[in-house]
């Protein structure tokens, strides 16, 4: 899992709204920037970099909610939300795959077949949910998100 990154320029004695905008760009671009990696699928820590991050600008979200407007955080949170939930299911199978293939090692023949069988079947939902998820980042770009929440999180934070 990647560290958080630092948030630059954050003191202590700055108002609230302007440490909101730091914090919550920081986790933004952090969680943006492991987008790349998630979708090529060589290396599933690139998944679970992005979700962490989509879970720390959550909490960050939550964290600085009064900065923002209700009716107009709901959707941002709902689609960082949507995405979390892209990447989680994506996850899970990565390391449900990933434990499946450590267990039928030195197993009997028929524990292996049965563990084969089941693994088999979470590589081909990991697929799936993979495409999945390369749907909603796509609809996210299609959508202009990124741009969308820069500007949500520059007006109620500047």
């Amino acid at each position: 899992m990647a560290p958080p990154r630092e948030i630059r320029g954050l003191a202590c004695d700055e108002p609230f709204r302007t440490a909101a905008g730091k914090v919550i760009w920081t986790r933004f671009s952090e969680m943006m920037s492991f987008g790349d990696v998630a979708l090529a699928g060589k290396d599933i820590e690139g998944v679970h970099d992005m979700r962490v991050g989509s879970r720390r600008l959550r909490a960050a979200l939550e964290l600085f909610r009064d900065v923002f407007p209700r009716k107009q955080l709901a959707p941002m949170l709902a689609e960082v939300k949507r995405l979390a939930d892209s990447l989680g299911e994506v996850r899970d199978l990565d390391v449900m795959i990933e434990r499946l293939r450590d267990d039928i090692k030195d197993r009997p023949r028929s524990q292996a077949l049965v563990l084969r069988e089941m693994l088999s079947e979470a590589r081909e939902k990991r697929e799936l949910c993979r495409e999945e998820l390369k749907e909603t980042i796509e609809r996210l770009e299609r959508e202009d998100f990124p741009r969308r929440f820069s500007a949500f999180v520059a007006k109620s934070t500047t």
